[in-house]
């Protein structure tokens, strides 16, 4: 089982399930990787654009989110938290640079590392401003790091929320696939079996936890309670723009190009 694979099948998403599904597609070469990598010829390097306009740096926040950089990353079109920190940090530093904004279309992704983003994005916009743009979906992960900007502006057609987590599993049909593992007798939660009440229970454990935090960093990043979270960001649920204005998770619907201009002027 591919490293990629493995990673998909046993660590914990923030990341809407059709994308989740996409990249597993891949990882299983049910699209092949090596002939994607030909036809887009992409180097294999990790390289991120950052476009300046003006004294605006935008950083890019499309696809889905992965904790590092691989091939693999740069042939779906998706970002890395790694890479995501370094161009932040660049364009906090650079004296060129005025405001920061950052252009999401994401469902989300791998839940390591989108906290120690966020927390990079919170330093930066101390010294200048970090603006959040959704020109379709930040949902999940991806709105957690919305959420840690200055300020979100939305297209009319955006939607944004998916707040929560979610470990999946898969099981191989074809008995010669599965794997046997022996795990010491003092440590019967080390491989907790989905397939069993007290194995969904531990994990569902997990998943409440992480859902908490995720929940307990929106509502500090909004200024907002625990409890206005739960009761009005969607519930795990989705929000159109107008809806999610309305219920305080993003501060305007604008386009791009006019979100840009009144920033800078």
């Amino acid at each position: 089982m591919s490293r990629v694979l493995k990673a998909l099948q046993q660590e914990s998403w923030l990341i809407l399930p059709e994308r989740l599904e996409l990249m597993r597609q891949i990882a299983s070469r049910e699209y092949d990787v090596e002939m994607l990598a030909t036809k887009v010829g992409q180097p294999l390097d990790n390289t991120r654009t950052v476009e300046l306009r003006g004294t605006t740096a935008v950083i890019p926040v499309i696809g889905s989110i992965y904790r590092y950089a691989n091939l693999f990353t740069e042939i779906c079109g998706d970002v890395s938290t790694e890479a995501l920190i370094q161009d932040i940090v660049k364009a906090g530093d650079n004296p060129r640079v005025k405001e920061i904004v950052m252009n999401f279309d994401t469902g989300g992704g791998q839940a390591a590392g989108i906290w120690e983003a966020s927390k990079i994005i919170a330093d930066v916009k101390r010294v200048k401003p970090v603006i959040a743009y959704v020109d379709d979906v930040a949902a999940s992960g991806g709105y957690w790091l919305a959420s840690a900007c200055d300020h979100i502006a939305a297209s009319k057609t955006a939607m944004v929320g998916s707040i929560g987590a979610v470990y999946g599993f898969t099981f191989k049909n074809n008995p010669g696939m599965e794997s046997i593992e022996i795990v010491s007798s003092i440590s019967p939660k080390k491989r907790p079996d989905v397939r069993t009440d007290s194995g969904k229970e531990q994990v569902q454990t997990w998943a409440d936890r992480l859902g908490e935090t995720f929940v307990q960093e929106v509502a500090s990043n909004r200024g907002v309670t625990y409890e206005y979270v739960l009761d009005n960001f969607g519930q795990g649920d989705m929000l159109i723009a107008e809806d999610a204005l309305s219920a305080g998770m993003i501060d305007e619907i604008t386009t791009f190009e006019a979100l840009l201009k009144s920033i800078q002027s």
